[in-house]
């Protein structure tokens, strides 16, 4: 048999219970938004000195942030500010890996505040100004958004001339075409006529003969109006 004493005791834990169930029921995780960037000695120290666990652990909060109760916030929601220190604090650990580079472009990258994407295109500004194998991409990655998304085309530019220069045995030759491009789209068609131009002039042995091709149609189709793509030699030369 229980004793009086112990069925009280019991019976108070059950009443307990019950009243915290009915304080806790209707309160729900707060989203307080993207928290400050570790330190360099924070990151380390949370990776237990290990990089590799310290970027992978950086990439899996970067990945779900924000799913918060079954609930998913809007990416305009997130402070931006704040996910670029988290970018380059990851990018810091670990340079050669492209999975917070990745992340930032094609999850991060889907914003549509343009002021929120500058700072994605701070990062790949900087993850993409590598001659390593590959890296160049994410250059072209940020002259996507800041032409299309932002349409800051001075911004594009900027990073179209930092790829053309980019002296890596891994970059394609049509990346050397974005800077007369983005000239093109921003008006300045005779720039961008006389880049192309320089392009086929310098580059005409080392290109294949379909990067020549694009070239030549580049420039009597999209630079060029009809009227001027008749007078123009190169285009006679096309035409031949």
């Amino acid at each position: 048999m229980l004793s009086l004493k112990f069925k009280i005791f019991f019976a108070v834990i059950i009443f307990a219970n019950i009243c915290v169930w009915f304080y806790a029921r209707p309160l729900k995780t707060e989203w307080r938004n993207v928290p400050t960037a570790p330190s360099e000695f924070s990151a380390h120290a949370a990776g237990l000195g290990d990089e590799n666990l310290a970027y992978r652990m950086i990439g899996f909060m970067l990945q779900n942030i924000g799913k918060v109760d079954g609930r998913t916030q809007n990416l305009n929601s997130y402070d931006y500010s704040e996910l670029e220190g988290w970018f380059f604090r990851a990018y810091n650990l670990l340079p050669q890996s492209g999975y917070v580079p990745l992340l930032a472009t094609y999850y991060y990258g889907a914003a549509s505040d343009a002021e929120k994407l500058r700072h994605v295109v701070n990062f790949l500004k900087v993850a993409g100004n590598d001659t390593a194998k590959d890296r160049w991409r994410w250059l072209v990655h940020a002259i996507f958004l800041a032409r299309y998304k932002i349409e800051d085309f001075d911004l594009a530019y900027e990073l179209a001339d930092i790829l053309e220069k980019l002296d890596s045995p891994h970059k394609p030759q049509w990346t050397n075409l974005m800077p007369a491009m983005v000239k093109n789209a921003k008006g300045e068609k005779e720039d961008a006529y006389i880049m192309m131009k320089a392009i086929l002039e310098s580059s005409a042995q080392s290109l294949d003969p379909a990067e020549i091709n694009h070239i030549i149609g580049y420039i009597c189709e999209q630079i060029l109006t009809p009227e001027e793509a008749e007078k123009d030699k190169i285009c006679e030369l096309n035409k031949g």
